[in-house]
C-alpha cells in the first residue's frame, strides 16, 4: 500500500468519512461507521481508497499531537525522517516513555490505522498511552520507523544515538508492538551497554523478536529476562501465563487480535512500568533478641545504675 502522506488537504477533505467528537470514524452524511470493502473488479480503486484513508487518519492524529497534546516534531539528521516528542522531553529527569509501532503503513501516534477506522482513536492510536504518561509527568517520544526511507532497525538505532541516549531521564521505558520489538532487540544487540544502563523496563506486545535468532549476547538475554515482560495473543485472561520454558515467561494480552493488543494490556503495562521505576526502600537493619540476650542487657543496665549510685 502506498505510504505517501503528501495528499493535499483538499483531497482529504473530500473523503466521505470524518471523525466524531468521541474519536469514531463515521460517514459525513449518513453517520454510518466505516466498513472495509474489497472490490475485486477494481483492485486499484480499493487500494487508492485505503491509502487515502490511511493518510486521512495519520494527518488527523498528527493534528491532535501538535494542536491538542502540544507535541513537537524532531527531525533526524541526514533526512532520516522525524519523531514526535513532548515539550522538553530530553530534559525531563523523571521518566521517558518511548513507543515503537509495528512495521507497515503506521506512523507516529498510531498502533493500527485499521483499528482506528474500525474501533476509534481510543483503540487504535497511541493517544491513550500518551495521556497516561502525561498524568505521571513523564516525557514522551513517539518513534516513526516506517518513515524516512530507512529500515525500522536503522530508525530505532538513529533515534537512540541522537536523542534517547542523550536524555536526562532517570528512567527510560519502552513499549514495542509487533516488529517494533524486533527493532528494539536489534538495538540491544548493537548498543548493549548503553541500553542496559539506561532502559528500566520494556513491554513487548505481540512482538516479532526472537532472542535465539537475533545476535544477542548471553548477558543480553539475561537483561531481557530481568527488565522486560512479553504479552502475547491468547484467549486466556489478561496476564495469564502462556508459553513454554524455552520461550520464557509470557503473559496473555487478553485478546487474539494483533491490532487491539496494545490497548488491551495498557493498564498492565503501566503497572509494570510503575513498579520497575519505583524507588526501592533501603533494607531495615534487623536482629533477633533472644531471651538470654535480653536478660543480659537488663542485668548490665542494673549494674550501670548501681555503679552510678555508689559513686555518689
Amino acid at each position: 500500500m502506498a505510504s505517501n502522506l503528501d495528499h493535499n488537504t483538499q483531497s482529504l477533505s473530500r473523503f466521505p468519512y470524518c471523525f466524531t467528537e468521541d474519536g469514531h470514524l463515521c460517514h459525513r452524511v449518513t453517520g454510518e461507521s466505516y466498513v472495509f470493502r474489497f472490490n475485486c473488479l477494481d483492485v486499484e480503486g480499493t487500494q487508492r481508497e485505503q491509502a487515502t484513508l490511511c493518510s486521512f487518519i495519520t494527518m488527523y492524529v498528527y493534528n491532535i499531537l501538535e494542536h491538542h497534546l502540544q507535541l513537537q516534531r524532531a527531525f533526524l539528521p541526514h533526512s532520516e525522517g522525524f519523531v514526535y516528542t513532548s515539550p522538553g522531553a530530553l530534559k525531563n529527569k523523571r521518566a521517558l516513555l518511548v513507543l515503537i509501532q509495528d512495521t507497515g503503513s503506521m506512523h507516529c501516534g498510531v498502533w493500527s490505522w485499521r483499528m482506528v477506522a474500525r474501533e476509534g482513536l481510543n483503540k487504535g492510536s497511541q493517544i491513550p498511552y500518551m495521556l497516561w504518561a502525561m498524568t505521571e509527568s513523564w516525557a514522551v517520544l513517539l518513534m516513526n520507523p516506517n518513515e524516512g526511507g530507512k529500515s525500522p532497525e536503522e530508525h530505532v538505532c538513529s533515534v537512540w544515538d541522537c536523542m534517547i541516549s542523550q536524555s536526562a531521564a532517570e528512567h527510560v521505558v519502552v513499549v514495542a508492538h509487533g516488529y517494533g520489538g524486533l527493532a528494539f532487540v536489534d538495538l540491544l544487540c548493537r548498543r548493549a551497554e548503553g541500553v542496559e544502563s539506561r532502559v528500566s523496563a520494556v513491554a513487548f506486545i505481540d512482538s516479532s523478536h526472537n532472542v535465539w535468532h537475533q545476535p544477542l549476547r548471553v548477558d543480553g538475554r539475561g537483561w531481557l529476562r530481568a527488565h522486560s515482560k512479553r504479552w502475547v495473543l491468547s484467549n486466556k485472561p489478561l496476564n495469564g501465563p502462556v508459553g513454554t520454558l524455552r520461550a520464557g515467561m509470557q503473559l496473555s494480552a487478553g485478546t487474539l487480535c494483533h491490532d487491539s493488543a496494545p490497548v488491551a494490556c495498557m493498564e498492565s503495562v503501566f503497572r509494570f512500568f510503575t513498579k520497575a521505576i519505583r524507588p526501592r526502600a533501603s533494607p531495615i537493619p534487623f536482629s533477633i533478641i533472644t531471651r538470654s540476650r535480653r536478660l543480659t542487657q537488663e542485668r548490665d543496665t542494673r549494674a550501670g545504675i548501681n555503679s552510678h549510685d555508689h559513686n555518689k
